[in-house]
C-alpha cells in the first residue's frame, strides 16, 4: 500500500489518504463500538497517532471497555501516550464553551506533536452527540472549516452523529461538510456519498488506471531499450573481435619470421598491407556498428559497390587460414571464375568470415570446403565442413540471435555469427540455406543478386 494511503479498519470505506474527513451516522452504543473500534485498532497498528473523544451513548470508560477487546495491550499503548480516550467536555469545552478556534489549534497541535514523537500521523474522532440545537449552526461552521485545515496535514477524522437527534435539513449539512458519509442498513454500513464526488472518484480510477498503463508501457520499452543496448554491446564484440585476431596473427607472424631472420623486405611490405588493410577494415567497422545496433528493423544501411565475389571470398579465406589451420581444418577454394556484382564489400566478407568461423569453432580437425559460382543473375556462396552435423530441428533457430548448436562441446561465443550471415544476407535481397544432419558436416549456402 503506499505510503500515502492508510487502512481505516472499515470494509465500506478501504484505504483512505491523509487529510480525509468523513462522518458517520448512528443509531445506538453498538453501532459506535461496531465502526470506531475497528477504526482505532487499525490506527494503533499503522503506528499511528489516536485521540477518541467520546460522548453519549458511549462514554470513555465504556470505550475503553470495548477497544480493549479488540486491543489487549491497551493500557501499555495508553501509557506510551499514543492513544487517548477522553470525554467531549474536556475537549471541546475545555473554557466552559464550544470554542471552535481553540479545538482546530488542538487538533493541529495534536498531529505535529505526534509526528514529532515518531508516530505517522493523528487519527482522531469525535461524538456529536452533547450539541445543542442552539450551538447547530456554529458547530456546522466549525465542520466545514475542519476540512480545509486537516487538507494537507497527516490527519485522519471521523465525526459520529446520532440520527435521533438529527432533524432531515440537520443531515444535508452533515454530509455537505464531509467528504463522505457512512450509514448502516440492514446491518452492514454503507458509503454515502453525492454523484458528482462518486463521478469524480470514478474518474480518478480511470486516470490512474491510464496513468499505470502507460507506466507499464514505459517500462517496457526502457526494458527493451536496456536489451538492445546489450545486444549492441554483443554485437560490437563479436564484430570486431575478427579482425583483430587477424591483426594479432599477421603481427605474431612478422614477429616469429622476423626472430628467424626468415622475413624478406617483400614479405615484409605484403604483411605489413594486410595489416593496413585490417586497420581500414577495423574502422569500417566502428563506424557501422550502430546499424547492426538497429536490432527491430534488421534492415543493415549498405554501401554497396561493384567488385569480383570470388576475389573476395578468397581473400577472406586466406586471411583466416591461419586460424583455420590453428583448428586442425584443412581448407580448399574453388573461386576460379569471377563473379561480378554490387554488394557491401565489408558486410559480405564479415559474412564469409562468420561461415570460417563458424567452421573453425564448430568443425575442428575436419576439412572445409569453401566454392564460388554464378548461376545466371545470382552469385552463389557454399561453406561446407565435415564436422559432426546439425539436427534439423537446430536449423531454423542456429540463425536467431544469441543461438548455438546443443551440444556442450560447441559452447563459448555469444551466438552472433550465424545471424549476422543472415542479416547481411537478406539485406542484400538474397537468402541463406543450411543442409545438414547428425554425422554428415554442415553445408552453407549464400544466394546473392548480382544486381
Amino acid at each position: 500500500m503506499p505510503e500515502q494511503l492508510r487502512p481505516s479498519g472499515l470494509q465500506a470505506v478501504g484505504s483512505l489518504p491523509w487529510g480525509a474527513h468523513f462522518c458517520q451516522f448512528y443509531g445506538e452504543q453498538e453501532d459506535l463500538v461496531d465502526s470506531l473500534v475497528p477504526f482505532f485498532k487499525a490506527g494503533l497498528d499503522s503506528h499511528e497517532k489516536c485521540l477518541w473523544v467520546t460522548s453519549e451513548p458511549l462514554p470513555a470508560k465504556d470505550a475503553r471497555t470495548a477497544l480493549r477487546q479488540a486491543v489487549p495491550d491497551l493500557a501499555e499503548r495508553e501509557r506510551s501516550n499514543q492513544i487517548e480516550i477522553i470525554d467531549h467536555h474536556d475537549w471541546y469545552m475545555s473554557t466552559g464553551k464550544p470554542d471552535p478556534d481553540s479545538t482546530l489549534r488542538g487538533w493541529v497541535e495534536r498531529e505535529e506533536r505526534a509526528r514529532a514523537d515518531g508516530f505517522a500521523g493523528l487519527r482522531l474522532t469525535g461524538n456529536t452527540y452533547w450539541v445543542e440545537r442552539s450551538d447547530w449552526a456554529g458547530f456546522v461552521d466549525y465542520e466545514a472549516r475542519v476540512s480545509k485545515t486537516f487538507q494537507g496535514r497527516h490527519i485522519i477524522g471521523l465525526c459520529s452523529y446520532c440520527l435521533g437527534r438529527c432533524q432531515p435539513h440537520d443531515i444535508l449539512d452533515v454530509v455537505a461538510n464531509h467528504q463522505f458519509a457512512l450509514t448502516r442498513r440492514g446491518g452492514d454500513w454503507q458509503v454515502i456519498e453525492s454523484a458528482a464526488l462518486s463521478m469524480a472518484k470514478n474518474e480518478l480510477h480511470r486516470l490512474n488506471a491510464e496513468l499505470e498503463h502507460r507506466v507499464l508501457e514505459r517500462t517496457a520499452a526502457l526494458e527493451q531499450a536496456v536489451r538492445s543496448r546489450d545486444e549492441f554491446l554483443s554485437v560490437a564484440s563479436h564484430e570486431l573481435k575478427t579482425p583483430i585476431t587477424s591483426l594479432q596473427l599477421y603481427v605474431q607472424g612478422m614477429v616469429r619470421a622476423q626472430a628467424k631472420g626468415t622475413l624478406t623486405a617483400e614479405q615484409l611490405n605484403a604483411r605489413l598491407n594486410r595489416v593496413q588493410e585490417q586497420c581500414g577494415r577495423l574502422e569500417r567497422l566502428i563506424n557501422n556498428l550502430l546499424d547492426v545496433s538497429r536490432a527491430e528493423a534488421r534492415e543493415p544501411v549498405l554501401q554497396r559497390e561493384s567488385f569480383d565475389m570470388s576475389e573476395l571470398v578468397a581473400d577472406a579465406t586466406e586471411r583466416f587460414a591461419e586460424e583455420l589451420a590453428r583448428a586442425g581444418c584443412q581448407v580448399t577454394v574453388d573461386a576460379r571464375e569471377p563473379v561480378v556484382g554490387c554488394w557491401d564489400r565489408m558486410r559480405l566478407e564479415q559474412a564469409v568470415t562468420n561461415l570460417l568461423q563458424n567452421a573453425a569453432r564448430y568443425a575442428p580437425g575436419a576439412p572445409v570446403h569453401v566454392r564460388v559460382q554464378s548461376e545466371g543473375p545470382w552469385a552463389r556462396i557454399v561453406v561446407r565442413d565435415g564436422g559432426p552435423g546439425i539436427a534439423e530441428k537446430d536449423h531454423a533457430r542456429i540463425f536467431e540471435r544469441f543461438a548455438q548448436a546443443g551440444s556442450e562441446q560447441f559452447a563459448g561465443g555469444f551466438g552472433l555469427g550465424l545471424w549476422i550471415v543472415k542479416q547481411v544476407t537478406e539485406a542484400h535481397q538474397g537468402s541463406v540455406t543450411l543442409v545438414s544432419r547428425p554425422g554428415a558436416g554442415a553445408t552453407f549456402t549464400l544466394m546473392l543478386p548480382c544486381d
